[in-house]
């Protein structure tokens, strides 16, 4: 895969931490060695902070290998990920690949993308879920009706294992993928996707009973929600921090 080359991702870099610099004053940066890396420290009266936001990934497909890389190196300089908050952050003008979606979201990361929405103003697309199916296979004990209401309240912590009880995805990483669901897609699907799991996937929630599941079936529809920043680089810095800080 090629990635950025130095000067271009620390001039990126330069920029989205000028904007959440002039955003708020409580950020602290360092650039790591090689240059595509930036750590981001905050302390304010909500809590600390410290994230990486990785541009090594701008111009290409961010894979799985980018996700284990920067989830690695955010266990070595201590990224938190207190309070919800990710760990770390990939910056990429590409789509990604799904797995490596589903990764982020089991490694606590996020892929962020960015897009312009008229002059000066820029956005980020969202998929706003309406129903999830979830399928199970045919010998699967039967759950009752307070079951499933207890299963759908709580179905976004959700983690799917696979038969040797590896996780394989989550739920939100699942529903984090509609975001880049191309729009002639959904004009074939009308705004659904399943996805199949392997055979002795299991669905894990907190403080429930396992569910064998074999299926997970989504119906949402895409919006693009703006951002503040009147250029890229304030853009991607804008999304940072709505994810750190809400």
């Amino acid at each position: 895969m090629m990635r950025d080359e130095p000067a271009g991702y620390r001039r990126f870099l330069d920029g989205v931490a000028r904007a959440m610099a002039d955003e708020d004053d409580i950020w602290q940066f360092q650039l790591l060695a090689g240059g595509s890396t930036l750590v981001a420290r905050a302390a304010d009266d909500d809590g600390a902070a410290v994230a990486l936001i990785d541009a090594g990934s701008l111009n290409a497909t961010v894979a799985v290998d980018d996700i284990a890389r920067l989830a690695d190196l955010a266990v070595q300089v201590g990224a938190t990920a207190s309070q919800g908050r990710p760990a770390a952050f990939v910056c990429s003008r590409r789509t990604p690949t799904e797995d490596a979606v589903k990764v982020a979201y089991l490694r606590n990361l996020r892929i962020l993308s960015v897009h312009p929405t008229g002059e000066d103003s820029w956005g980020y697309d969202y998929a706003l879920l309406s129903h999830q199916k979830i399928t199970q296979p045919p010998n699967a004990p039967t759950l009752s009706e307070r079951q499933w209401e207890d299963v759908h309240h709580d179905i976004r912590y959700a983690v799917f294992y696979d038969a040797q009880h590896i996780p394989i995805a989550s739920f939100a990483g699942l529903s984090a993928l509609l975001a880049w669901q191309e729009e002639n897609d959904l004009a074939g699907t009308g705004g659904l996707r399943h996805f199949d799991l392997p055979a002795g996937t299991l669905m894990v929630i907190p403080d429930q009973p396992p569910i064998p599941v074999v299926g997970v079936t989504l119906r949402f529809h895409k919006e693009t929600r703006p951002l503040r920043a009147a250029g890229e680089e304030g853009a991607f810095a804008d999304l940072v921090t709505e994810w750190l800080w809400g």
